[in-house]
């Protein structure tokens, strides 16, 4: 494996970070290897043969009940059925809340007033992640079983009386195999979104059309000028909130030894604490969530939302 060792001199964009996904995936030159990712992580039953339309990723407070969300794709195959995509690098207790949440909130959407339930169209929300997702009963899961999912079904029979919404869960993290033991596309697929941003070059035993399709489709050098500026952006705003995040929890921590501080400096940690919780609600996280992180009343974190609104 010929892999880099620093990241100015990365070759290949990290599938599993947002601006690293969006440039590959969100990109409709490259909508077969869209197509074939889809039909990887789908129920068998479910096949995509063409996407018709890529729709905004963001959907807006009014749609999903005051709360804004976005995610890094959202797109709709010709049989009418609705993807919206994403990729995790944490996981938490969260998460399949969360998935659902957006689920909902592409199904709702659908339907004006006054429409017919039966022009609904199912959804399915589809996280792919890092790390791996705290299963009930882990060992069912493994590298040939990383992918789980999740729907309405009578308990007993697991009757599902008319499709509406899917959880699909691919855990990255958990694809465990080394390069001799990857011998199935779907296999290779895994492997280079878990690796591709650690090689320094194209890897000659992934020579079969679907990957080379998509290492060219990951090879950052390969970007339009436009693209690459795009790329760099989504990156620098994907970095700024993760440094946002470490804030938070430098702050959380210095919260007790603050006490006997100047009040100079306390009103400067207010101030980044109000800066902090403005990033986080427009990026969409509930004002329950950022004020318990961020450390100020929920009655301040409300009053912010409003004036972003």
């Amino acid at each position: 494996m010929n892999l880099q060792t620093k990241k100015e001199d990365q070759v290949f964009v990290n599938l599993l970070t947002d601006a690293g996904f969006k440039a590959v995936y969100a990109d409709p030159a490259n909508k077969p290897l869209l197509i074939n990712l889809l039909n990887t992580v789908l129920p068998d039953d479910v096949r995509v043969s063409d996407i018709v339309e890529y729709r905004d990723r963001e959907q807006t407070p009014d749609t999903i009940y005051s709360k804004k969300t976005v995610l890094d794709l959202v797109c709709k195959d010709v049989e009418g059925n609705i993807f919206g995509i994403e990729v995790q690098k944490k996981v938490d207790s969260r998460l399949f809340s969360r998935c659902v949440f957006y689920a909902a909130g592409q199904y709702h959407s659908q339907l004006l007033a006054g429409g017919d339930y039966a022009s609904l169209h199912p959804v399915f929300e589809i996280a792919f992640l890092a790390e791996n997702y705290p299963h009930e009963n882990p060992w069912h899961w493994d590298a040939d079983h990383i992918v789980s999912h999740y729907t309405f079904a009578e308990k007993r029979t697991g009757e599902i009386p008319n499709p509406t919404i899917f959880i699909i869960l691919a855990e990255i993290g958990r694809f465990n195999k080394t390069e001799e033991k990857c011998l199935t596309t779907r296999d290779r697929l895994f492997y280079w979104f878990r690796h591709a941003n650690e090689f320094k070059e194209k890897p000659a035993w992934l020579d079969d059309p679907e990957s080379e399709a998509l290492l060219n489709a990951t090879e950052i050098a390969a970007f339009t000028p436009e693209k690459k500026e795009i790329y760099d952006q989504d990156m620098k705003n994907e970095q700024d909130i993760e440094y946002e995040k470490s804030i938070c929890y430098n702050e959380g921590r210095e919260e007790g030894l603050a006490e006997g501080r100047e009040e100079g400096r306390e009103e400067g940690r207010r101030e980044n604490a109000l800066s902090t919780a403005k990033n986080f609600l427009a990026e969409g996280i509930s004002p329950e969530t950022v004020a318990r992180c961020v450390g100020i009343s929920l009655e301040e974190v409300k009053a912010l939302k409003e004036k972003l609104l």
